[in-house]
């Protein structure tokens, strides 16, 4: 047996995935043990608002059900537990503040390790044809629509203070999150800003971001309503360049 197969093996054996009867019964499970005490202390970590709001119990239950099916695939811990949010959802379908707080939760914790981004200023807002303009976003800016007030309930957890109760959001009202120098940040959203940034996102020009808010404003309003966003997402270092369409 090579040095290869024989890791694999044993990597196979700790994680569960493969039968123990090639090594000591006893030594293993100290290796179980010790990592399964190791993915669990990362699940606590990253979802620390999530298991405030589940409580210990039922957050590890779930955090247990999830390592037994998910075996780490990165060399960080910091990327573990990517996909707790959505088994979350599957649990809990009638509660969505749980996963959209797991979401949020576990968001900010990638976006502290995310790629960097150096964001521009107001001075550097220079194009021949804005109706062409693309925006280019900072690479941890992420944004979800919420079903419920997490957000409201994640920042209560955080300054604890007893969070207020689970409710339902007004339809299209979301969240971004992106990194801010080194600190991780989040901001709500409304229907409008929402729907612009999921546009700009997808590659939409700002000429078809202005046509989108003629949904809901006269002409003589569209322009200031952009000039609003723009200069949100500009105040939050969200924006790292333009580009011509």
């Amino acid at each position: 047996m090579s040095l290869g197969d024989l890791q694999r093996r044993f990597i196979a054996s700790v994680s569960g995935t493969a039968a123990r009867g090639a090594f000591d019964a006893r030594g293993m499970r100290v290796y179980a043990n010790n990592y399964r005490g190791q993915l669990m202390t990362a699940m606590r970590d990253a979802y620390a608002k999530t298991r405030l709001w589940l409580g210990d119990e039922a957050f590890d239950r779930a955090a247990d059900r999830y390592i037994d099916e998910h075996v780490p695939s990165s060399w960080t811990l910091d990327a573990y537990g990517h996909d707790f949010p959505d088994m979350l959802e599957h649990d809990y379908p009638d509660d969505p503040d749980v996963s959209e707080l797991a979401w949020l939760d576990g968001t900010l914790r990638h976006a502290f390790s995310g790629h960097d981004g150096v964001a521009i200023d107001a001075g550097a807002l220079v194009a021949d044809d804005w109706d062409r303009v693309e925006f280019v976003f900072v690479p941890t800016l992420r944004f979800r629509r919420m079903r419920s007030n997490a957000v409201a309930i994640w920042k209560a957890l955080a300054d604890e203070i007893m969070p207020p109760g689970a409710v339902q959001a007004s339809a299209g009202e979301g969240v971004r999150v992106w990194r801010g120098g080194l600190s991780p940040r989040f901001a709500s959203m409304d229907a409008r800003e929402c729907a612009c940034l999921d546009l700009a996102l997808a590659g939409a020009t700002f000429g078809e971001i202005c046509e989108r808010l003629r949904q809901w404003h006269a002409s003589a309003a569209i322009a200031a309503e952009a000039g609003g966003l723009l200069n949100a997402w500009l105040g939050d270092g969200l924006v790292m360049s333009l580009r011509q369409g």
